[in-house]
């Protein structure tokens, strides 16, 4: 090859160069993944990610997928240019959830590093009002006979929790709940009774437990279990 073609090759290889390099690159400030924490349910809970540009031409971010419903997204800017950055603002609803919590959020871009970057964040969403166990189970209650069972009513909110009263359609049901509030981080214990009319195969119902808490006002506690003839042994 002559000194002349070999100078050409050269230049033409430098400039393929200079375009691969001419790309957008995104990159996530805080790190592509994120805890929320522990929180109650029902709270919307917001959290800002920085996108940065770390390429040399602009960066144009396309739609957000996010794997639920209960997940908002907002971007500050669609355009980021090289050496800049945006915010984009990730909002968690968690009313309809209860336990470990695990969400993603997916962003399209022109990216040559990441064309479709997943970011991912956990949460732990607790009931402000957290009844343990979470039914009532009378297996075998007998006709006739007072069967019981002992609940633990936890208060997770910032306010004293004062339980007023409930109601229940099962005949021969019934609840003894607390005469003083429930200070907060505190627990307490309810009594059920329940005193079978007749045999009953399948038992399949719940009491509304009543409380002083404006984002609860009412916590359901499904009944289960059955109903038999009383017989002596």
């Amino acid at each position: 090859m002559s000194l002349r073609r070999h100078i050409v090759f050269m230049f033409a290889l430098a400039g393929l160069a200079s375009l691969a390099s001419a790309q957008p690159a995104i990159h996530i400030a805080d790190g592509k993944s994120f805890d929320l924490g522990t929180i109650l349910r029902g709270t919307v809970v917001e959290h800002k990610l920085t996108i940065a540009n770390k390429g040399t031409e602009v960066l144009e971010l396309g739609d957000i997928e996010a794997s639920c419903g209960c997940t908002g997204t907002m971007l500050s800017r669609n355009n980021i240019r090289p050496g800049e950055t945006g915010t984009l603002s990730i909002t968690f609803n968690s009313r309809n959830f209860s336990g470990k919590v695990h969400k993603t959020v997916a962003i399209q871009s022109n990216a040559a590093n990441e064309p479709r970057l997943v970011v991912e964040f956990t949460a732990v969403v607790i009931d402000e009002i957290l009844v343990s166990p979470g039914h009532i189970w009378f297996k075998d209650a007998e006709v006739s006979r007072k069967s019981r069972m002992s609940l633990t009513v936890k208060n997770n909110g910032k306010e004293p929790l004062k339980l007023t009263g409930w109601r229940c359609q099962l005949a021969g049901f019934s609840l003894t709940i607390p005469a003083d509030p429930i200070e907060p981080g505190e627990s307490a214990t309810l009594e059920a009774e329940f005193v079978p009319a007749k045999a009953a195969p399948i038992l399949s119902d719940g009491v509304f437990l009543q409380t002083s808490n404006p984002r609860q006002s009412e916590v359901f506690i499904p009944i289960y279990g059955n109903a038999r003839e009383f017989k002596f042994e």
